[in-house]
């Protein structure tokens, strides 16, 4: 069978199976990864066995959380349910099975090592974590996911390096990469670029005594040029100069006005005091145009006349052989150059890298890459591989890795030890691997993803471990008309040539009503030319200003709005969770290629009164709210600053108007701050005295608690997120709580959380603010309701859908390569990159360099087709695509594309093309419709309403056990001991008890001699085994036990929370013991004690009627004292 036959795709979460499973978009494939992990579990599988990775943090969150929602799904299915849901995961439903099933979620929630999802980076920051030593980094390292201000700290070092003496050889080689790249902008690009790629610098030196020496005879051999040897002062050699005056001859015999010129500088090329650089550049203006191509010489009957036949055939033979001699020359002088200013690029670049990693060091900071090129290195070249993969191979018998087609040379290079260690194990364990992906969705090249590595880890896995694949090209997402959009655009040329794997997609929706439509394509700028001298000037505070290149992106825009409002206003159906309703602003998404033009569009949505939130660069620093709090904490340390006080005191968290500061303002002595403090000690104003006693409470607290306690302090006393919400729109709410949520966060990562003082940490601000690099995420606003249209870049879409998906911008040519950056080249199947050099601006490179760009050209060629495949399977019913008319590309980019493949559709009374498919939905009976128009929040002129606080109990604080035990002076160590005692014993029913004994006595920190804790384990011994308690202690009476469970939950607005000693699970009923250990517990005290405890027990009831709702729930009391069990219900 080959890797890739088609097969069902339910065969390839068979347990014993391994797979790769190409999925394209919205196939299922996060369904499949999740019943494999089931089926895993139900086969035996311990949940920390089980290792999956994906990229991001929100994927492995979201994996988690599915596999434990089905869980708990199975665990609360009816017989019919359950057997459906294990049918629909390939698994026979069985007696055993489905008792299997109903206990998994418990056994996982319960178990002492957790189900691992995590991120790659994760996973390598655990594995450094578990052996620091062996790969050479400090324990208790932080990581560093913001890295700017210290490759800004590194560059600064370079050039205070650099600055104390020319003759240093990194000084002479950083002077001569500035002046070989033209200038210090590009050569801190290349710079950049090096640090950029430093994993890949990393995989080139492996091994090398002398990565320079390496790199630089590398390079050489590669350019085939000597550095020491610069071809220029030979030019021209002597056959040139022969051929030279011949040529000028002929040219001088046709004596046409452009031949006289040109044979008039070739004479003057020769004489003696000509430079070879200006010998040059007159030979090049002879024979080559301004774009360094050839100039065509033709025959022609006048030349002829002039010439004769002989002397014409002469002449452009001369001009083909000097021609082809000086580009030849022309290329060694370019690789020339190429090498020099690489062999200056490496030296500079491995400093500025060695500066890198030493202010990391010194700081104990690891970033991401750091932490892959570290794992990978542990697992494949240290001394110490062969011991950490024993280590590993002990805790992973199955491996689930996710988006593979995002996974870059070095995380398949880590991964190989742990494949190659599955196909090697004969240990009789059952051991699996399982890869899913799309290489079609592979668009993170700039960030070192290698979509080749998903067939070669594919060839891999069938070679090693006979590994089947699994193409899945049925959606479960899209309408037909989307799938038959794709397999229109995608299905022939030109985009089938840069997906040669595609095959024709389907839908498992084809009922389902979908269409797609392309826009009209808006002219590029349709501005009146005549509008600046227009009679009305234009108000700048109510009219923006809207720069000519972007009219017709802003035309476009408007476009779309129009049609979104159409669409809205004719309460167009849309078909959400089996359910057909009107569609609303928030089923909507509006993508882009890239950001350059998203301005444009979001003043057209304003103009036409569409709300949207746009995911743009991220601007949490310089909101409102952030800059409010950035003035309390910053008055906090300096009371004098009037400004800051000011702000404080307008803002949401006091809330004073104008006049309320009147008294501040009049004043005529002191700073604002004094005048506070003497308003609040005259108790004329009641606010100041209110306001003065918050602030000076926080200040007091300012240099003695961290900065996140302070602002969790603020938070709590001030209610503030209720307060901003109250303050601002309906529409801006959501990202209001959103950027104060965010804000406290950074208290936590700024200086890794090392509890900076709050200084620093607003110190720390400001370098954020000041970086284009690190700037802080914004908060996610947590609005799922929300009735937006989202604005987003394509590559900030992936993994997300919408009912309606509009394309715009699809017309922009897709960006070039930038000059001055690293080219490499990392073949999937070798150890290491084939080769890593700097490729300069086009007029100064070399063939081959040109043939390695090339090369790579092909691939940002197929990555951009991917792009347009993500962008183009987001959309579940409604697809519209339009552009702008683009003077880079005459070819229309995407959108002639996509026209192109539209021949044939379906053209509208607009005259666009369309395909519609599927039955026009019927609005679904009781579906709740929910207006599109957003307003105002009214409570803007209302006093702030601060919402109930919800109160918090712990049922064993319900009832004071003193009451109960006065006389046992050691009644509460009695009964930590006991207890710890049953929940050990109940937990190893197979060990012994001697052992066990000296396990408590160690956890209890006494030694095993002290009579009393001889007299509780007695207790404990008889009570655990003791017949009258048998069905909570015997693994034979029971489904499943626990120990020590920690239940919360929310009790109407009581949040309840507390811990079960005992939870036992039986065939329709659930036992909740709680165990009791007072000496004076007796037959004659239990009921008393009993309806002392019994609100304690409800309560606990309450939460496990929560988890079982259909079975028997029954709360019992065990007194240990008298070895009673009382029923507590």
């Amino acid at each position: 069978m080959t890797a890739h036959e088609t097969v069902d795709p339910l065969q390839a979460t068979d347990p014993a199976a391994n797979a790769s499973v190409h999925a394209s978009a919205g196939t299922g494939k996060t369904w499949l990864l999740t019943t494999r992990i089931i089926r895993l579990l139900l086969a035996g599988a311990r949940p920390d066995g089980i290792l999956a990775v994906t990229f991001t943090r929100k994927a492995a969150a979201e994996m988690q959380q599915r596999v434990t929602e089905r869980l708990r799904e199975m665990m609360g299915a009816s017989p019919d349910e359950l057997d459906g849901l294990l049918s629909q995961c390939g698994i026979e439903a069985t007696e055993a099975t489905r008792k299997s099933a109903r206990l998994l979620y418990g056994e996982l929630l319960f178990h002492p090592y957790p189900l691992r999802t995590t991120t790659f980076h994760a996973f390598c920051q655990e594995l450094l974590q578990r052996f620091p030593l062996e790969a050479g980094v400090t324990p208790g390292f932080v990581i560093g996911e913001s890295t700017g201000l210290i490759e800004q700290a590194a560059r600064d070092a370079l050039v205070a390096e650099t600055a104390q003496g020319s003759g240093d050889p990194v000084a002479r080689a950083l002077d001569e990469l500035v002046e070989r790249c033209g200038g210090l902008s590009n050569a801190d690009t290349a710079l950049q670029s090096f640090l950029a790629q430093r994993s890949d610098w990393w995989a080139f030196i492996q091994g090398q005594p002398d990565a320079f020496c390496f790199a630089s005879e590398h390079l050489t051999g590669l350019l085939g040029a000597d550095a020491a040897s610069d071809p220029l002062p030979d030019f021209p050699n002597a056959a040139l100069r022969e051929r030279l005056p011949e040529f000028a001859g002929l040219l001088a015999r046709h004596a046409t006005a452009t031949n006289a010129r040109q044979a008039d500088t070739l004479a003057r090329t020769l004489l003696p005091d000509v430079t070879p650089a200006a010998c040059l550049e007159a030979v090049k203006q002879v024979f080559l145009t301004g774009k360094g191509e050839p100039r065509v010489r033709k025959p022609s009957t006048t030349q002829c006349k002039s010439l004769g036949q002989a002397g014409e055939d002469r002449l452009l033979e001369l001009n083909r052989e000097i021609t082809a001699e000086l580009l030849d020359f022309l290329d060694r002088q370019a690789r020339h150059n190429t090498l020099r200013t690489g062999l200056a690029w490496y030296t500079a670049g491995m400093q500025l890298l060695a500066h890198y990693q030493r202010i990391k060091q010194e700081q104990r900071v690891l970033d991401f890459a750091d932490l892959e090129w570290r794992a990978c290195e542990l697992l494949n070249r240290s001394e110490h591989a062969s011991w950490v993969q024993y280590k590993l191979d002990t805790r992973i018998e199955h491996l689930l890795v996710d988006e593979f087609q995002d996974t870059n040379p070095t995380q398949w290079r880590l991964l190989l030890p742990l494949l190659q260690d599955l196909a090697a194990g004969n240990d009789g364990r059952n051991r699996s691997v399982f890869l899913v992906g799309d290489i079609k969705q592979s668009i993170y090249g700039f960030r070192r993803a290698k979509p080749a590595l998903m067939n070669e880890a594919s060839s891999w896995l069938h070679e090693h471990l006979q590994a089947r694949g699994y193409p899945l090209d049925a959606s479960r997402r899209s309408a037909k008309a989307i799938m038959d959009a794709v397999n229109a655009v995608f299905g022939q040329p030109p985009l089938h040539d840069l997906l040669p794997g595609f095959n024709p997609h389907d839908t498992h929706l084809a009922d389902m009503h979908g269409q797609v439509e392309i826009l009209p394509l808006v002219p590029r700028d349709t501005a009146d030319d005549n509008a600046d001298d227009a009679a009305e000037l234009r108000n700048p505070l109510r009219s923006p200003r809207v720069v000519r290149e972007n009219q017709g992106y802003y035309n476009e825009g408007c476009m779309i709005a129009d049609r979104i409002r159409e669409l809205v206003d004719s309460r167009t159906l849309v078909t959400i969770e089996g359910n057909n309703r009107p569609v609303h602003y928030g089923n909507i998404m509006l993508l882009l290629r890239q950001r350059t033009h998203a301005a444009a569009y979001e003043i057209a949505l304003r103009d036409r009164g569409i709300p949207y939130l746009s995911a743009g660069k991220s601007l949490l620093l310089d909101t409102l709210e952030v800059r409010d709090m950035e003035a309390l904490l910053n008055l906090l340390i300096s009371p004098y600053d009037n400004l800051a006080l000011a702000q404080v005191l307008r803002s949401p968290l006091f809330n004073l108007d104008s006049e309320a500061l009147l008294p501040l303002a009049a004043a005529q002595t002191g700073t604002w701050y004094e005048r506070l403090a003497t308003l609040a000690a005259g108790n004329e104003s009641p606010w100041a005295t209110t306001v003065y006693r918050m602030l000076e409470d926080w200040r007091s607290l300012a240099g003695q608690v961290p900065v996140h306690d302070l602002l969790d302090r603020i938070y709590h006393e001030t209610d503030i997120v209720q307060r901003y919400l109250a303050a601002y729109p309906a529409t801006l709410q959501p990202r209001v709580r959103a950027s104060l949520t965010r804000f406290i966060e950074l208290a936590l990562e700024v200086d890794n959380g090392r509890y900076p003082s709050l200084p620093r940490f607003l110190g720390q601000l400001t370098r954020l603010r000041q970086s284009d690099r690190d700037q802080p995420e914004e908060g996610t606003p947590e609005d799922p309701g929300s009735q937006r249209v989202r604005l987003m870049t394509i590559h900030g879409s992936k993994g997300l859908e919408a009912p309606v998906v509009f394309i715009a911008d699809a017309a922009v040519a897709p960006p070039g390569r930038s000059a001055w950056t690293a080219l490499v080249d990392w073949p999937p199947a070798q150890d290491r990159p084939a080769h890593f050099l700097l490729a300069g601006s086009g007029a100064l490179r070399d063939s081959v360099t040109e043939r390695l760009i090339e090369a790579q050209a092909e691939e940002a060629r197929r990555e951009d087709a991917n792009l347009l495949y993500v962008a183009m399977t987001r959309a579940r019913q409604y697809l519209f695509i339009s552009g702008t008319e683009s003077t880079r590309n005459r070819e229309d980019g995407w959108y002639g594309m996509v026209r192109t493949s539209a021949e044939g559709w379906e053209i509208s009374a607009g005259g666009n093309p369309y395909i519609e498919t599927g039955t026009p939905p019927v609005l679904s009976p009781q579906t709740a419709t929910v207006s599109p128009t957003v307003g105002i929040d009214p409570r803007l002129a209302k006093p702030v309403t601060v919402p109930t606080v919800c109160r918090q109990i712990a049922p064993s604080h319900t009832s004071q056990a003193g009451t109960w035990e006065d006389g046992d002076a050691d009644g509460r160590e009695r009964g930590r001991a006991i207890h710890l005692m049953l929940e050990i014993l109940a937990n190893h029913p197979d060990s012994d008890s001697n052992t066990l004994f000296r396990s408590v006595a160690a956890a209890l920190q006494c030694g095993s001699g002290k009579p009393e804790l001889q007299e509780w384990w007695q207790e404990a011994l008889q009570t655990y085994r003791s017949t009258t308690f048998a069905e909570l202690f015997d693994p034979q009476l029971f489904e499943q036990a626990y120990s020590e469970i920690p239940v919360q939950y929310l009790d109407g607005d009581t949040l309840v929370y507390g811990i079960i000693d005992r939870l036992v699970l039986q065939p329709g009923r659930v036992l909740v013991i709680d165990y009791k250990t007072h000496r004076s517990a007796a037959p004659g005290t239990i009921p008393a004690l009993v309806e002392h405890y019994r609100n304690q027990m409800r309560l606990y009831a309450g939460a496990a009627k929560r988890l079982w709702p259909d079975r028997e729930i029954r709360p019992g009391l065990l007194f240990t004292a008298c070895n009673t069990l009382a029923d507590a219900g």
